[in-house]
């Protein structure tokens, strides 16, 4: 028992599999108890339905599975223009979501860029301010003998 267990435990579908063939099972049973609501309920009921307002009026008899079935279906055919409805209202949403998010990403991209240059700018800044620093510091340098040299350097260029 344990093995088989182990051998099978891997190889089991999907809960997919087992969703499909369950809807197919749950219809199945709706459709037996459908028809055996409607055999069962073949007593005639009148329906009334008035609108003052329109100055209409309907009037019929029929078995009493018919309205509730009709009830039923109405009730299903709302369902799923409503689900179309919020589906569209959603994917709408997702899709501004999306564009909002290739935009900040470009942003973002942007932004390293301009901040890579400014580091390159910055770094570039700083050597220049090294050199200035440098020369300043030759130039009040006391020391006799660099003065010479430099004054060497310079004749010899």
């Amino acid at each position: 028992m344990i093995l088989t267990a182990a051998i099978f435990q891997h190889n089991r579908p999907s809960s997919a599999f087992y969703m499909r063939y369950f809807s197919l099972i749950l219809f199945a049973g709706f459709l037996v108890f459908s028809v055996d609501f409607a055999t069962q309920n073949t007593d005639r009921v009148m329906i009334n339905y008035t609108l003052d307002w329109l100055n209409f009026s309907f009037q019929t008899e029929r078995p009493v599975f018919v309205p509730v079935f009709f009830t039923f279906a109405f009730g299903i055919i709302f369902s799923v223009f409503y689900f179309f409805f919020y589906h569209a209202v959603l994917l709408r949403n997702l899709s501004k979501q999306k564009k909002e998010i290739k935009r900040l990403k470009r942003l973002v991209v942007n932004e390293r860029e301009k901040q890579g240059t400014m580091e390159e700018r910055n770094s570039e800044l700083q050597q220049i301010v090294e050199r200035v620093q440098n020369r300043v510091d030759l130039q009040n340098d006391p020391d006799p003998q660099l003065l010479e040299d430099r004054e060497n350097t310079k004749v010899t260029e």
